[in-house]
């Protein structure tokens, strides 16, 4: 797998589909992006969903914020079509080779370090564009992408962490916190 064409094309497209956002949308503040969704079995490998979420949808009840819970968010912006090739081609490549259990099993291991390692590379790359202003004028100085998989608990610290950088992530409070939430949870 070409790793480099691969977060190249998720670049691309995140930060095509989180700039049609904004224009489409001039009067919400936008003021994140998460890869979330991740799904991978012995079989296959499926594109992760990007999702993006304004301040005014934000809702907190009893202590509780969907500010960091992406399939709470408004917009679910790319969907599997688009990426659907690079995943077919991650599954030929890694999981259809695999015979037997522990091959399998090692072929699912090796497979999901190195889309999350990408999928991390990806979102520093979003970060600092939009941050640039490379993505969309209306984006505030804060805006943030990271890998946010709530369904990978006791990974989800780690995600966070590869996925934005440290001098980033003392720039976005919230997602500080939240980020330490976990880390003590």
């Amino acid at each position: 797998m070409d790793w480099g064409a691969f977060q190249s094309a998720w670049h691309e497209r995140g930060c095509r589909a989180v700039a049609g956002l904004a224009e489409a949308n001039p009067g919400e503040s936008l003021y994140a992006a998460a890869f979330h969704l991740s799904y991978l079995d012995g079989e296959q490998i499926l594109p992760s969903a990007l999702a993006v979420n304004a301040e005014a949808a934000v809702r907190e009840e009893h202590g509780y914020s969907t500010r960091f819970l992406p399939p709470e968010w408004r917009w679910d912006v790319l969907g599997a079509e688009e990426m659907a090739p690079w995943y077919r081609r991650l599954t030929e490549e890694y999981l259809v080779p695999a015979s037997g259990d522990a091959e399998r099993d090692a072929a699912m291991v090796a497979l999901g370090a190195a889309h999350d390692a990408a999928l991390a590379e990806v979102c520093k790359a979003m970060t600092a564009t939009a941050r640039r202003g490379g993505i969309h004028a209306a984006l505030p100085p804060g805006f943030v992408v990271a890998v946010l998989e709530g369904q990978r608990e006791d990974e989800e610290a780690v995600l966070i962490r590869r996925s934005v950088d440290p001098a980033v992530l003392a720039t976005v409070p919230e997602l500080a916190d939240h980020l330490r939430l976990l880390e003590d949870a």
